[in-house]
C-alpha cells in the first residue's frame, strides 16, 4: 500500500512539473493561434524530454528474422492512393512514406506496394523525380497558404473569404475520385485504388474511401 501511494505521488509530482514547464513554453496569442518558443526556453524544452524519458531494451537483432520475401505472403500488395492537399512541406514526407512503401521487399521496413501520389500539378517534378506516380489534384496550394495566412484565427479577414475559399475546396474534393481511380496519365495502366492514405485538408478522402 505504500508502495503504491509513492508511486500515485510520484506521478502526481511528475504531472504537475510537465504542466508548469508546458506554461512556459507555450502562449495563446489573441488571435486563437498557439505560440511554442523552444529556441527561447531551449532548457525548458530540455526539461520536459528529461520528464518523459523512458529506458528501452536494446532490441535483440537475432529475435528479428528479415526473411526477404515474407511480406509478399502476409501483406497482399496493394494500390494506394496518397491525397496530398497543400504546400512543398506537405508533400515532401509523403514522398518518404511513398518510396518505403513501393520499394522491393528486401527488408522487413518495405513492402512492394504500387503507390500514386496525388497532388497539386505544381509538385509534378517533385514527385516524379522521387520515382512516384502521379495524378493531379485541384486547388493551388500558393492560394490556399495565402488564405491560411490571412486568416489564423477562427473568424475570417473579410467575406471575399468565403467565396474564394469554395472553389479551392470544390476543385479539390471533386479531383479525389479520379485520383483514386482512373488510369496513369503517361502510360495509361489501370489504377483502382485499394487503400488510401491522407492528409486532413485533403477533404472528401473519407467518401473516397467509401
Amino acid at each position: 500500500m505504500e508502495k503504491s501511494s509513492q508511486g500515485m505521488s510520484h506521478c502526481f509530482y511528475r504531472s504537475n512539473r510537465g504542466k508548469k514547464i508546458i506554461e512556459k513554453l507555450v502562449k495563446i496569442q489573441n488571435d486563437g493561434t498557439v505560440e511554442v518558443d523552444v529556441t527561447c526556453n531551449a532548457h525548458v524544452a530540455s526539461e520536459l524530454l528529461e520528464l518523459d524519458a523512458v529506458d528501452y531494451a536494446p532490441l535483440d537483432a537475432e529475435e528479428i528474422k528479415q526473411t526477404p520475401f515474407g511480406y509478399s505472403k502476409s501483406v497482399p500488395r496493394l494500390k494506394i492512393a496518397m491525397l496530398v492537399v497543400g504546400t512543398r512541406g506537405d508533400v515532401q514526407p509523403f514522398i518518404a512514406l511513398a518510396k518505403r512503401l513501393q520499394a522491393y521487399p528486401i527488408t522487413l521496413q518495405e513492402f512492394g506496394h504500387h503507390v500514386r501520389l496525388a497532388t497539386h500539378v505544381n509538385f509534378h517534378a517533385f514527385v516524379k523525380s522521387a520515382g512516384i506516380g502521379f495524378y493531379p489534384l485541384g486547388g493551388d496550394p500558393r492560394i490556399m497558404a495565402a488564405y491560411m495566412a490571412r486568416n489564423k484565427g477562427f473568424l475570417l479577414s473579410g467575406p471575399a473569404e468565403i467565396s474564394l475559399q469554395r472553389k479551392q475546396l470544390k476543385e479539390v474534393i471533386y479531383s479525389l475520385l479520379p485520383a483514386c481511380t482512373e488510369p496513369d496519365l503517361d502510360s495509361g495502366a489501370p489504377f483502382r485504388a485499394q487503400a488510401i492514405i491522407a492528409n486532413p485538408p485533403a477533404y472528401g478522402e473519407n467518401v473516397q474511401n467509401e
